[in-house]
């Protein structure tokens, strides 16, 4: 018995071959065997590709640049530790960015961000430093008035 077609009709058959019609696309209808020595072109009935045709895929995004990552690091560890590693994090983070630029790696918003905050922690740095110098002198100060008095 013969199948329905896509509308649900059944086909008659054809004089030539007595299997039915032949479809404008040049498949023969569902469940039926083309004639022999007529087979129809290899790929997709349709004679295109499904959705459109061939989807490349996404490219793969470029690494993040490793000098970039180390000095938003440094620069994190100058802040709540030792304050003089900033100095570090701006050069790695200056070096990053020139890499980055030649290469086209991922990483640039952290290498600014490691001089950013390698900058403030240079800063810091600085900032205590005065701070221990005046407190010290004081110091110094307030000790010799207190022994010259003896």
């Amino acid at each position: 018995m013969k199948e329905p077609d896509a509308g649900g009709q059944i086909r008659p058959p054809s004089p030539q071959t007595g299997t039915g019609p032949v479809p404008a696309d040049g498949q023969p209808p569902r469940g039926e065997l083309p004639p022999p020595g007529q087979y129809p072109p290899p790929g997709h009935p349709g004679g295109e590709y499904p959705y459109g045709g061939y989807q490349y895929g996404y490219a793969a995004p470029q690494p993040t640049n490793s000098m970039a990552l180390a000095s938003f690091i440094v620069s994190l560890v100058s802040l709540f530790s030792c304050p003089l590693l900033g100095g570090i994090s701006v050069y790695l983070g200056r070096r990053a960015r020139d890499e980055i630029r030649r290469t086209g790696q991922q990483g640039d918003g952290l290498a600014q961000a490691g001089v950013i905050i390698g900058w403030c922690g240079v800063g810091f740095g600085v900032l205590l430093a005065l701070f221990m110098v005046a407190y010290l002198g004081f110091f110094i100060v307030l000790v010799d008035r207190s022994t010259a008095g003896y």
